[in-house]
Order: C-alpha cells, then structure tokens, then sequence
C-alpha cells in the first residue's frame, strides 16, 4: 500500500494521534510510531495489522534522512504539511 495514497493510512494515523491526545501525551513522531505498535499489538485482525504497519513504516522512513528527499515524501510539502524535524530522532 503506498501510504499517502489511502484513505485506511489517515484514519489509522489519526487514531493514533487520538489516542495519544487523550493519554495526554505528546504527539511526535517517536510517540506515533511507538502507538501504532501498541495498537498492533492489540489487534485481531489480520488485515489491519498489515495496514497499521503500513503507516509504521511510512513514518519510520522520516527518521531515515537518506529518504527525506523520496518522491513518494514530496506529497507533504505540496499540501503544505511541513514534515517533522528529525534532527533530535538520529
């Protein structure tokens, strides 16, 4: 699934980031991708696994600098969405 593409990839983001806003804990990039494997763990269905791990991946590529730059990440500066900054995440 190519990530940004996909309405699923939102939603599970989103959840994420809910929920991390009612624990009242700080949303970054760290804190998302550490939910989405929490929420993985706790799932039962096969196929969101798959879709949850899609969003971890897609986020985790923003730590690795060599794939900032990746025409797939160009989406985010195009809608004006500025991505995280990754200089405290290396």
């Amino acid at each position: 699934m190519v990530y940004h593409d996909k309405t699923t990839g939102h939603m599970i983001l989103g959840e994420a980031a809910i929920n991390l806003a009612f624990e009242e804990q700080e949303i970054t990039l760290v804190s998302l991708i550490r939910q989405l494997g929490e929420m993985a763990e706790n799932e039962h269905s096969d196929e969101r696994v798959e879709q949850i791990a899609d969003a971890r991946n897609w986020l985790k590529g923003f730590i690795e600098a060599s794939t900032r730059d990746r025409a797939e990440l160009n989406w985010l500066v195009e809608t004006g969405q500025a991505p995280v900054s990754l200089k405290d995440y290396r």
